[in-house]
This record gives structure tokens, sequence and C-alpha cells, in this order.
């Protein structure tokens, strides 16, 4: 599987970096009794709403929907109102990852990725079906989006709007982790990395493999 970034996002980000983890043989069925409401962290409201600040400058650098916003601002909201609920054990883990780095995760079903992952900015005619609806739509012309090896969008605006082609389900084996830091001045997603290998290898995953993305390394393909 390659996982890339793009010259053009690359040219308009050049601090950005992608951090990830592959993991093989992903054992759904043995996270069922993962327990969101007795895993989530204490976040500083302070420390979060400067993230959500500087993630908003983020997204005013490109063109995208209007309601556009980092998944870490909805979910640091979602927790300080009491309303971040359950998902999907394997989405309620990247979630709790994403609020103990304060840095927005994602998963990816590796079977539904055509066999790429590229981070890049939308021509603006890239198919895409949002999470949970059956009807097509198209990113803004300059958006930066996920696309798939088979140039379908996986995930809108960076880490907005998710895909229901790639969502993780119950029979979902193989998952890509991702995590964007747009800039150094955000925090590293690295404490999240680190509790997703720990979890995975606690519940006897196959293989997890750690990678990252940067203007030194802009692919990598993994086994």
């Amino acid at each position: 599987m390659k996982l890339s970034l793009s010259d053009a996002l690359l040219a308009s980000f050049p601090e950005l970096s992608v951090h990830g983890l592959l993991v093989r043989d992903c054992p759904a069925a043995r996270l069922a009794g993962f327990s969101l409401a007795d895993s989530l962290p204490e976040v500083d409201p302070l420390a979060a709403q400067a993230v959500m600040e500087s993630w908003q400058a983020v997204y005013r650098q490109f063109p995208a929907d209007k309601k556009a916003r980092s998944s870490i601002a909805y979910l640091t909201g979602a927790l300080a109102r009491g309303k971040l609920r359950a998902i999907h054990p394997l989405v309620d883990l990247y979630n709790v990852a994403s609020l103990l780095s304060l840095a927005p995760f994602g998963g990816e079903d590796v079977a539904m990725l055509a066999g790429g992952l590229q981070l890049t900015l939308a021509q603006g005619d890239e198919s895409f079906v949002p999470l949970g609806r059956d009807t097509i739509e198209y990113p803004s012309t300059g958006e930066v989006v996920w696309l798939d090896g088979a140039g379908l969008v996986v995930c809108r605006a960076m880490n907005w709007l998710e895909s229901d082609r790639h969502k993780l389900t119950d029979t979902t084996r193989d998952v890509v982790f991702v995590s964007e830091r747009a800039h150094a001045d955000l925090p590293s997603p690295q404490p999240g990395i680190a509790y997703l290998q720990a979890r995975l290898a606690e519940a006897g995953a196959g293989s997890v493999q750690p990678f990252r993305l940067d203007a030194a390394m802009r692919s990598v393909t993994l086994g």
C-alpha cells in the first residue's frame, strides 16, 4: 500500500506532516469490550481552544465548504458538553487518540482504498459520498483532500468529513490510521500514535507499522 503527499500540497503547506499506523489483522471483535466512557482523557479547555484557533487559521488557507472544520474541534467540543458518544470500537479508539494528543485522527478500511492513499489538492471533479449518505458530492477546487488509489475522495477538507465507502465496520480487517499536523506549532500526534500502538498490540493485532510523511519523505510503501 502506497501513502503519499503531493508536491502541490507541500508547496502550500511546506511544514505539513502526517503520522500514522498501518494495522493488519485488526482484532475488531476483541475490542468489543472497549469502553469509550472509561477511556476519555481530561482535556485542558484553554489548550483545546488554542488548538482549534490554529486549525481554523489552517482551514482559511484553502477553499472548502463553509461548514468545514477540523475534527478535533468537534471532538473537544462534544467532550466539553458531555455529548461524545461511542460509534465503533476502532473509531472510538482513534477519537481517544485525538483527544490525548489534541491532534485529529482518522481511520480507513484498507480493503476499500484501491492500494493507495494520498493527501493532495482537489481538482474539484473527484467523487465523494459522505458518511451515512448515498449521494455524490464534489470537493472545492484546491481543497485539501485524501484520495484513494482509484481517485475517490476518502476525506474532505483534510480531516473534516469522512466518506461512507472507506468507513470502518465490523468486517474491517486492515486499517490505516492517519493524523495530520499542518505545521510545527500544532501538537504532535505521537501521544495518540503510542496509545493506538499499545491498545492494538494488547488486543492481538497481526502487525502494527508506524509511518511518517513530510517534505523529506513524501511517500512510503507498506506491506
